[in-house]
């Protein structure tokens, strides 16, 4: 079984800048929905959330699952830039069904460890990609850790700290 850890949290507070720092380290994979978004937009498809959020959401957790079935050879620890429960959060902003998430859930091993990242508003800044501002990336970021609280995972949270810093806090959470 992949010893998997999920790097979550609200857009904007740091994930994936410590994910590549931690990336030569580690088997790594990035946050789904900025791929999504990107491969829509080259295309011209219509799955993005300003769109069709079912579509976007839809092919969010293709992907998804995707990068969890990449992992099941891995030898050591692999990071994730958001987990299959992130995707409970877009049907809740939505309000869109989440059956086929939970049974996705249900069907992948657990990751050891969920590193949350609190929302900061010192790093947050908007991009193509991340159009909320500050206060709805901290709204979203609640519905992120509902919805990880809600299946009952532990989340152990990451200090508001230097990009190598919380690097250095992650690799010695999993011990290596």
């Amino acid at each position: 079984m992949p010893d998997i850890h999920i790097l979550t949290g609200p857009p904007g507070s740091g994930k994936s800048s410590v994910l590549t720092h931690l990336a030569p380290d580690f088997q790594t994979v990035s946050e789904p929905a900025r791929r999504v978004l990107a491969d829509q937009r080259a295309t011209g498809g219509r799955g993005t959330g300003d769109q069709d959020p079912a579509l976007f959401v839809s092919l969010m957790l293709q992907q998804a699952i995707e990068d969890q079935q990449s992992l099941r050879g891995v030898s050591g620890p692999a990071i994730c830039d958001r987990g299959l429960p992130d995707l409970l959060a877009y049907t809740a902003y939505w309000q869109l069904p989440d059956g086929a998430i939970r049974t996705a859930i249900a069907a992948m091993p657990r990751p050891q460890t969920v590193f949350w990242f609190p929302p900061w508003q010192a790093i947050y800044t908007q991009d193509a990609e991340r159009t909320l501002d500050f206060g709805g990336s901290d709204a979203f970021g609640a519905l992120v850790r509902g919805a990880y609280e809600s299946l009952g995972f532990s989340l152990v949270e990451v200090p508001l700290a230097p990009i190598k810093d919380r690097a250095a806090f992650i690799r010695q959470r999993i011990g290596a």
